[in-house]
């Protein structure tokens, strides 16, 4: 009975972590027993395995977080069947600045790890991305309304955005070491190349409308940096970016790439520890670190009263379609506010990862049967957000494993998660999602995804591993 207590007790820490926002982001890799995934973010959790290795199709992930865009938010509805757009009740349902669109993907190129004695080692090389797109209620609530709703200079509508997107290869090498019977405790020191990083902050932009003539200006503080692993020195506007990316095939490697800059570093640690053969409990630190970039094009724009002129999407509809008059968009928007998308060479600066502190605790009454519960606290939008996962695991003799599981968050929504992996001997298989509703919008486009569903999250892979470590 004491055990179920500390298991509760852990649950229940756990728990008042929700009293702030939070985002889920795939934990249920780590929930799928006998696999080898099961530290992918803490190196302090045993592996169950005494070797393993993947190449290329190890570890898969792609994933989509959307705060507040809703499905049930956008329209009215009539008989269960939506018949209008609802655009008051749509901008009523934001925050006033807390909303985000997060994209996320990671492809593990190489990966293996073997034991000596009571020490696990284990190298990884992974290929990341994650991008990150803030922004106000009225940033669309213009768009939606117009600008007059804005009337006066005491209502004026807060433009404020931000973009955080970055690119760049994760070379890891793992340490775990088994103290004793009880205490195991790990440690993965990152070495990062980073390829591409995009950081726009735009936190104190107000467009006024005035009440009698609905001329419109604006008080503009922007500041823009980018970066990339290309070698820069002809571009001066962001779409050279985009002509760069585009046309990679008509050069030559070495005369794109800059491959001695953007260096950084990174680390994970961690430790669990068992009370008995049935519970135990782990606390890890993931993606403590930076990249540090050498070169970048900057712009900074801080002036008051700037001229702006019409809206530039005549309604929600046209954003929803992705219907959008650019070249308006480009004049309006950037010519007039952003003074064009022009950029200069600027200073070296650091970007940080999305560190992650976790928490977790399981009980298992028998291999076919164990509970665990996984904190999280995820930085995004430069704040610290907590979820709660509950979670059933199983396994049947070390052949099939499955998992199920309940997220508790504000941000990517309450969502139902599930996993299976396969093992034919060392041949390991698997699949998992942290929300199962996504897989009735497998062909949906992403528009579609967005406003059913806050989460849409799925890793899957293919690895081998030999040996069995897992204490009977």
């Amino acid at each position: 009975m004491k055990k179920i207590y500390k298991f509760l007790i852990i649950t229940v820490l756990a728990f008042v972590t929700l009293t702030a926002k939070a985002q889920n982001d795939g934990i249920s890799l780590t929930l799928l027993p006998n696999f080898s995934y099961n530290n992918f973010y803490n190196p302090g959790v045993p592996v169950t395995s005494n070797g393993y290795f993947g190449v290329g199709l190890s570890n898969i992930n792609l994933s989509v977080y959307n705060s507040n865009i809703k499905y049930n938010n956008l329209y009215e509805f009539s008989d269960g069947m939506p018949v209008a757009f609802d655009a008051n009740k749509f901008l009523n349902s934001l925050d006033e600045n807390e909303n985000f669109i997060n994209t996320n993907f990671s492809l593990d190129i190489a990966r293996f790890g073997f034991r000596i004695g009571k020490l696990f080692t284990s190298f990884d090389w992974r290929l990341r991305y994650n991008g990150e797109f803030c922004y106000s209620r009225d940033f669309l609530g213009f768009f939606i309304n117009g600008n007059g709703n804005y009337l006066g200079h005491d209502n004026p509508a807060d433009f404020s955005i931000g973009v955080d997107v970055n690119a760049f290869t994760e070379m890891a090498l793992g340490l775990q070491y088994q103290i004793n019977d009880k205490l195991t405790i790990g440690i993965r020191p990152k070495f990062l190349v980073g390829m591409a990083n995009i950081s726009v902050d735009d936190k104190d932009t107000k467009i006024y409308t005035d009440e009698n003539t609905y001329s419109m200006t604006a008080d503009v503080n922007i500041n823009m940096k980018a970066s990339t692993i290309l070698k820069v020195d002809d571009i001066y506007r962001m779409s050279d970016y985009a002509q760069y990316f585009g046309e990679m095939d008509e050069f030559v490697f070495e005369n794109v790439f800059d491959i001695k800059d953007n260096y950084g570093y990174g680390i994970d640690f961690g430790a669990s520890y068992v009370f008995s053969k049935r519970l135990g409990v782990s606390a890890g630190v993931y993606d403590l670190g930076f990249i540090k970039w050498k070169h970048s094009k900057e712009k900074h724009i801080h002036k008051d009263n700037v001229v702006v002129n019409d809206a530039i999407i005549d309604d929600f509809e046209d954003l929803l379609n992705m219907e959008l008059n650019f070249d308006e968009l480009y004049s309006d928007l950037i010519g007039n506010i952003w003074d064009n998308d022009s950029l200069y060479d600027g200073e070296g600066y650091k970007t940080s990862l999305k560190t992650r502190i976790m928490l977790q605790g399981y009980y298992e009454l028998c291999p076919l049967i164990r509970f665990s519960a996984v904190s999280q606290l995820y930085y995004i939008n430069k704040q610290f957000r907590p979820t709660l996962t509950l979670a059933y695991s199983g396994s049947i003799w070390r052949f099939l494993n499955f998992t199920a599981s309940y997220t508790l968050s504000k941000y990517s929504g309450n969502s139902v998660g599930a996993g299976v992996g396969i093992n034919f001997g060392s041949l390991n298989l698997y699949a998992v999602t942290d929300n199962v509703m996504i897989l009735s919008k497998v062909k949906a486009s992403t528009m579609e995804m967005l406003t059913s569903y806050n989460a849409a999250n799925v890793r899957f892979g293919i690895i081998f591993s030999f040996g069995n470590n897992k204490k009977k």
